[in-house]
Order: structure tokens, then sequence, then C-alpha cells
């Protein structure tokens, strides 16, 4: 399956390219953003950064987020849906838009659910998740590279129904 191009209001939802590769490591350098990631270590260097972008461009359900001319996070669908955004953008409503975009791209494939887990000291995530119509299923641990330990983390799953339901689909 060719990846697909999404857009939103404010954003293009696309493959990443091995040009993406700074821009991953300036929001990823950033142990405010890694902190909250499982397999991204800190600090971030430019070969974790060409690894990824050449990894995640094979992927078919996962994007770069561009926002003006800049790749500014990561959104897919891989095993479970996870996300990460630059800092400089948090709190603009531009994860929401992207989560939405993607996940009724992901359902319109045909799949009947996914999951996701966030730390559970992250107060922004849960609200992303929660929006989209996630619902907790339960907690248990996670190793978070950046941190070099275990963390607590919130189990959650969001149906077809439950995302068209709360989303107009």
């Amino acid at each position: 399956m060719t990846q697909p191009i999404l857009t939103t209001d404010r954003l293009t939802l696309r493959a990443l390219r091995a040009e993406d590769a700074g821009d991953v490591v300036r929001a990823l350098n950033d142990f405010e953003v890694s902190k909250w990631l499982t397999r991204v270590p800190f600090p971030y260097s430019v070969h974790d950064a060409n690894w990824f972008t050449r990894r995640v461009a094979a992927t078919a359900f996962v994007f770069g987020l561009e926002f003006e001319g800049r790749l500014i996070g990561t959104i897919g669908c891989e095993g479970e849906f996870g996300y990460w955004l630059g800092r400089a953008y948090w709190g603009q409503g531009l994860m929401t838009e992207a989560a939405r975009a993607v996940l009724a791209a992901y359902f319109a494939e045909g799949h009947d659910g996914i999951k996701a887990g966030y730390f559970a000291e992250n107060i922004r995530s849960p609200n992303v998740l929660r929006k989209m119509g996630f619902v907790e299923t339960g907690h248990s641990r996670s190793f978070s590279l950046a941190r070099g330990q275990e963390v607590d983390r919130i189990d959650m799953i969001l149906t077809r129904d439950a995302f068209e339901a709360r989303n107009g689909n």
C-alpha cells in the first residue's frame, strides 16, 4: 500500500523523508518531548534521526506532521496509536487535528480498533486520546529509553464505533 497524503486545515500529513532528519533532531533532542516516549533515546542524535526517518518512511500508517513547511512531529498506527509533537507546537490543537485525520483514514481501511497508551505523569497526551474516544483499559509499566527506567503507563483502546460517534464520521 502506498502511503496516502492527508491534509487538515493547518497540516499536511505525509511520509517522512531523509531531509526531515534535522527537524526530527531539533524536536526530539528536547527532554521535555523525549521523556514521554518509549523508544526515543536522549540525547537524540542525527544518526538516530536518519535511522528513524528511513525506518518510518517504509511504514504505511506513520505520518510526518508538516506545518508551515517544517516537520513538527509524527503520528501513526503501527501496532498502537502513537505520536509526538515538538514543544514549540504544544497547546495549539495541532495534534488533535492530526489524530482525527489519521484515525479516520485508519478506520476507513477497515480496522475495527486500535490500542494506545501514555505515561501516567503526562497531562497532555490523554486529552488528545479522550477527544478521539479512547477509553482506559488498565495500567501497566513501560520502559522509557530517554529516562532509562520503567514508567507507569495508562493503557487505552479505541473502537471504530466510538471514534465515529465522537467525531461525527
